[in-house]
């Protein structure tokens, strides 16, 4: 059994912890699920990855207990939910599909009330909080709350499916493959405004995709699980691309890990340059990361830039963040 427990930070505060937990179906000599022991962090944002079959939807599922545990002990917020009803635990995780699921003939405002019902909220509370979650995921209340799913796009079901799993104001959050079926365009900024959202929420996320670059973008952690149900590396984006585990995670990744890197790298973590006195060309805040810097000072034709807190950085200094643990910033 691989114990991957330890978070990289030392703590262990962990909103969800699977402890040896497999899942094996009759008839199938190979567990769907290997004994897997996983600690989640509250608040933290974790991509499942991995080929189809190596059980990663599988692990999503036994966490709510649509899928039941052939063994081990599945911990959230430290009860013991192995053994509690199903239903009363489902009511208490958010949970969002791929194909959203929203009930047709019930309009959007009964819908994403679904559970606060369930749970006995009053009608002006249960009012309240689908006004407030429709504009929490963008969504104008006095627009959208009385019509059907069949009257908006795909991206618009989508909102809704989150604004749902997020009406009981549950702590966790399950997310399996919920941007798959929607267009490449629609579905980045989709993945950008749900950043921007879990920035403010702040939930506990698991979140299964078939897309690598989509697990790079999104997830704080990235567990991938290789043929076998083996979880082959659990770790940040950054170390994934800088240090995969073994052979299959590199060949997982793919090429291009050096420019993924870029995208994930902030300016304000990469050593300055020693300051010529020259005058910089640009100024860029902390927080942007080396590639859009970088786009940025090839729009402008510069070649230096001014970070705010006073660093100054080249085109080389950018260039070199594109090293393996050779760059302190990668250390």
């Amino acid at each position: 059994m691989l114990d991957i427990s330890n978070a990289p930070d030392g703590t262990t505060d962990a909103m969800i912890r699977l402890t040896g937990v497999t899942k094996h179906y009759e008839g199938s000599d190979a567990p769907a699920v290997a004994p897997l022991t996983m600690d989640i962090r509250r608040g933290e944002f974790v991509c499942l990855v991995g080929p189809s079959g190596c059980g990663k939807t599988t692990t999503l599922r036994m966490i709510n207990r649509l899928v039941e545990p052939t063994a081990g002990q599945i911990w959230i917020d430290g009860q013991d939910v192995t053994h509690s009803d199903p239903d009363q635990l489902r009511r208490h995780i958010g949970y969002v599909i791929q194909q959203v699921g929203l009930i047709p003939h019930m309009s959007i405002g009964q819908n994403v009330g679904i559970v606060p019902s369930m749970l006995g909220w009053d009608r002006k509370r249960i009012s309240a909080r689908v006004d407030e979650l429709l504009e929490l995921v963008g969504l104008d209340p006095s627009v959208y709350r009385s019509r059907y799913p069949k009257q908006l796009s795909g991206g618009q079901q989508q909102r809704v499916g989150v604004a749902r799993a997020l009406a009981a104001d549950p702590p966790v959050m399950l997310m399996d493959e919920p941007f798959g079926a929607i267009d490449p365009i629609t579905r980045e900024r989709l993945q950008a405004e749900f950043l921007q959202l879990q920035e403010r929420i702040r939930k506990t996320i698991v979140f299964v995709t078939h897309d690598v670059d989509e697990a790079l973008r999104l997830g704080d952690r990235i567990a991938i699980f290789a043929e076998g149900s083996r979880l082959a590396q659990f770790d940040t984006p950054l170390e994934i691309l800088t240090n995969p585990a073994d052979d299959f995670v590199r060949t997982f990744i793919g090429e291009g890990a050096a420019l993924r890197r870029l995208s994930l790298l902030r300016v304000g973590d990469l050593p300055a340059s020693v300051d010529s006195g020259e005058p910089v060309d640009l100024t860029v805040g902390a927080d942007e990361t080396v590639a859009g810097v970088l786009e940025k000072m090839l729009m402008a034709g510069a070649e230096r830039v001014h970070v705010a807190g006073g660093a100054t950085l080249t085109v080389q200094d950018m260039l070199l963040a594109t090293a393996l643990p050779k760059h302190p910033a990668l250390r």
